[in-house]
């Protein structure tokens, strides 16, 4: 909810795209606040319709448009944002991927999904993964029906310290 909100904020009112949302840019403060951070990359479009061409960030959580080369723009957070809450790994993959390959495994095979009927998760959090990795830019779910998805509206004032807790209390 905290990344989202932060995503509204950055897409709407700043027009910037992060580029390199990912586990290792998300950081935790001991009250359970969440803060983006590592904006290097990140890009300011003119308008909430512009498309950005660079080629930035962290490979393994690039939208599969982005390694294409082809236009992107607001959108291409929501894929890395998808694939962050999966906790994707390339070496997931059958095989170690060579850069070349990771690119081609990205692009060609099917996106990762949180197991639906697995107790662990949600069937929210399911649907709300799913809309981020939709592999079809134009298809994918943008910042503002993420912010109003069931899941978030499910947790709203839930504090991430508190679900941190509960959860090393549990196991």
């Amino acid at each position: 909810m905290q990344v989202v909100a932060g995503l509204v904020h950055l897409h709407k009112e700043l027009h910037v795209v992060h580029r390199d949302i990912k586990p290792s840019n998300l950081l935790l403060t001991s009250t359970g606040a969440l803060k983006i951070s590592d904006f290097g990359v990140s890009g300011q479009l003119t308008s909430s319709v512009s498309n950005c061409l660079s080629w930035v960030g962290t490979v393994t959580y690039m939208s599969p448009e982005r390694i294409k080369g082809d236009q992107y723009s607001f959108d291409s957070d929501m894929w890395s944002l998808g694939l962050t809450l999966v906790e994707w790994d390339a070496s997931a993959a059958q095989q170690p991927l060579g850069f070349w390959e990771l690119l081609e495994y990205i692009v060609e095979e099917a996106v990762p999904v949180l197991p639906r009927g697995d107790p662990r998760f949600s069937a929210e959090l399911c649907d709300f993964v799913a809309k981020c990795l939709v592999k079809d830019a134009r298809q994918r779910a943008t910042i503002d029906v993420l912010s109003k998805h069931a899941f978030l509206r499910t947790h709203k004032g839930t504090n991430l310290a508190e679900l941190l807790s509960w959860a090393v209390n549990a196991s």
